[in-house]
Parts: C-alpha cells; structure tokens; sequence
C-alpha cells in the first residue's frame, strides 16, 4: 500500500508567510483608512496674503445620524493648513474624493494660481472635482446645512455633476480650469453660488457665473451667464420664453450648439447658434411659430450680447476669440487689446420639433 504523498515543507512554509502578510497587510490597510478624514468639499480664500482653507466633512455616530462639520484653518501655504486640518479633525486629511472646490474672487483674480498649481501638481485633488466661485466667503457657502439636511458644499458638488448640459450652467472640473488657463485669454469662467437664507430655510443659488484671467474678473448675471452657456457649451435641457400680443409660454431645449468661425484676414468673428425646440405646453394650442421664433431669437442675442459686452469692457476674452484667431492663422490674436478690434456677428437659427 502506497503512503500519501506529504506537501513540501518549504512549500507550507511559503503559503503560511504569504497569508500572514496579506492578512496584516489587509488590517494595516483598513487601519489607515480608519485614521483619514474623508473630504466631501472643500473651499479656499485669501485675505492680507494669508490663505483660509476650510473643508466639510461627513461625521456619522453609532445610531447612524448624519452630521456635515466644517472645519478651517489659515496661513501662508495650503500644504502646511492641510497639515493643521489633520490634527484638527484627528485623521489624516483625504481630499481625493472631494466633489467641489469653491475659490473666492481674490484667489481667481490675485493669487497667480499658486494655491491651485500645488492642487494641480500634488495630485491632492482628482482632476474632475469641481471647481466654482463665491462672491460670499467661499468657507459660508461651503458650510451651511441646507432645508433638506445636506451640507451645502456637499450638495453643489452632487447637482453639479448632473448638469452638464443644462442651459445657463457650465460645470468646470480642476482639468478643464487649466485647460483654459492655457488657451489665449487665458479666461476661465466659472458657476458663481451662494447660499441664500429665506427666513431660516438656506437654499443653493447657482444662476450667475465668474470669469477671470488671473488678473481681473467680473459676475455675470443670470441671462448673461445663459448665454455663455449657449455660446461655450452643447445644450440639451432648459427653457426659453416667447411672448407676442397676449401669449406668453416657454420651449423646451432639445438640443443647441454653437461655433465660432473667422477668416485669415480682417477682424470679423461670426458666431453661429443652431438651437431645437419644442412647446411644453401641458395643453397644447396652436401658436404663431414665427412670432415664437422671432422673439426667442431676440432674447437669445440679448443674452449673448450681454455676456459678451461686460466681458469685454473688462478686457476677458471670455468666447476665447483669440484663440479662435489662431486656429484659423489669423494674426489679429497677435496684436495688443484685439479684443477691442473683434467685430462680432451672431446668428441665430431656431427649428422646432
């Protein structure tokens, strides 16, 4: 009778010390991620050259009640309030899955991008968070506690992510604000939100915009910040209004594009919007579609021209016709203030479905 064939010793040997590791490796892993501090958004100031960082994050105690806490520090290098965050909150500071950064005029404005090439360059913050401006201090509009429980900074974040294509809205992510630092102009422009409290009830406002070029910027309004949106963005969902005599009623987006054409001479830039629409009406009635076209062409210039007129009395080359310039090898981008010398023709053609 054949004796069973016993396994190796060296072999055992070699299995027991790999499940030893990887066990302790596993436990090693879960205890760091017990120790980090876990970044839900984040916003950054600056004031007197002194920076405040405040971030927001998640605390949840043994009953599984949910609490968004906010915590800030100040100080001349973003590295080093990291830090102070870490021994605040008693974690290490994880901000790799924060969904929004919101920066404040002065550092959109006067800060060189130092604050946010050390984002950039240290790999801190993933390349599609969020990136938005505040007229208020980018730390209030981070850390209220919204009417339906969330904390604010939270909350931009995640509607943001979902509105890509939404008329009046552009999502601009930490990869696409130095994509267009980059461009000639060097404009960025960016959702402008505030918190408004209504009586108690605190609630997001994400309908005006910034542009910047480093240097300068200005707040876009509403319809100024709409037709940014048509011109720099591909549309499909929102609304515009129509009126003539005593009809008054809205269209629903399907779709909208833009483009902006030049030739290798002159100073002639033609920008062309094609949008598609339909009535929403709940009960549908017959309306005059020229009238409706008429005036919604109308609207839509004026909201261009709005846009495009407030930046360019502040020297932001917020359509980066420049750049445009330069695609199709026309010197104009060459010469000093050529936004000045840009003849600007919009083209508005409306279709219904």
């Amino acid at each position: 009778m054949k004796k069973p064939k016993i396994v190796n010793k060296k072999w055992l040997v070699i299995l027991l010390i790999a499940v030893v590791l990887i066990t302790f490796s596993f436990l090693d892993e879960q205890r760091s991620i017990a120790a980090r501090t876990i970044v839900l958004a984040l916003s950054l100031d600056k004031q007197d050259n002194e920076y405040e960082l405040a971030i927001q994050v998640l605390k949840t105690d043994k009953s599984e009640k949910q609490e968004f806490l906010t915590y800030s520090a100040k100080g001349d290098k973003v590295s080093s309030l990291i830090e102070k965050l870490s021994c605040d909150t008693g974690g290490t500071v994880a901000l790799c899955h924060a969904l929004v950064l919101i920066l404040s005029p002065e550092i959109l404005d006067n800060d060189r991008d130092s604050a946010m090439r050390y984002f950039l360059e240290s790999e801190v913050l993933c390349n599609n968070t969020m990136v938005v401006a505040s007229t208020q201090s980018p730390r209030e509009a981070l850390s209220p506690t919204l009417a339906n429980g969330v904390g604010s900074g939270y909350y931009i974040g995640q509607i943001l992510r979902n509105m890509g294509s939404e008329l009046g809205i552009i999502p601009v992510t930490l990869k696409d604000y130095f994509k267009n630092r980059s461009r000639i102009g060097k404009c960025v422009y960016l959702p402008c939100v505030s918190v408004i409290d209504d009586g108690g009830t605190k609630y997001v406002d994400i309908t005006q915009s910034y542009v910047s070029d480093g240097t300068k910027g200005v707040l876009l309004s509403e319809k100024a910040t709409k037709g940014m949106s048509l011109v720099l963005n591909s549309i499909n969902n929102g609304t515009l209004p129509y009126e003539y005599e005593s009809t008054t009623g809205e269209m629903d987006i399907v779709r909208s594009s833009s483009d902006i054409k030049m030739k290798k001479e002159g100073t002639e830039a033609k920008l062309e919007i094609k949008t598609t629409l339909k009535d929403n009406a709940y009960v549908p009635e017959k309306i005059n579609e020229d009238r409706c076209k008429e005036y919604i062409i109308s609207e839509i210039n004026g909201y261009v021209l709005e846009c495009y007129k407030k930046c360019k009395e502040a020297g932001l080359d917020v359509f980066f016709i420049g750049q445009r310039s330069y695609a199709y090898q026309n010197p104009l981008y060459k010469e000093d203030n050529y936004l000045e010398k840009v003849d600007l023709k919009i083209d508005v053609k409306i279709s219904m479905k």
